[in-house]
């Protein structure tokens, strides 16, 4: 079993977002995927779905989650969003520091 050092802090730079795997398949991993998910102050997540559920751990930051045809809802460190598979949804960052998130995406 593989074990990877150093993996966390990715930061985005002239982008808005990076979008990190910390284990993928291509990592060792069968049954799921975790990523590190980090945005700049005003950046968005596009509208997207998943045909398996997503769990997202937000470690620093304030965010807003919004599910299709529903209120925008807030979240900050120590929140956990569970989406369920084929949901439509977007995030984004509306406080001013980087929002800092772990995605877990469940299934192969």
């Amino acid at each position: 079993m593989p074990i990877h050092h150093n993996m966390l802090g990715a930061i985005p730079s002239h982008t808005d977002r990076t979008f990190i795997a910390l284990a993928d398949e291509a990592l060792g991993a069968r049954s799921c995927s975790v990523h590190e998910n980090v945005l700049n102050a005003d950046a968005a997540v596009p509208w997207h779905q998943h045909e398996v559920e997503e769990i997202i751990v937000c470690l620093s930051g304030i965010g807003e989650c919004t599910f299709h045809g529903g209120t925008p809802e807030q979240y900050r460190a120590g929140s956990v969003l569970v989406i369920p598979p084929n949901t439509p949804h977007t995030l984004r960052n509306i406080g001013a520091e980087r929002l800092l998130q772990l995605a877990v995406l469940c299934g192969p």
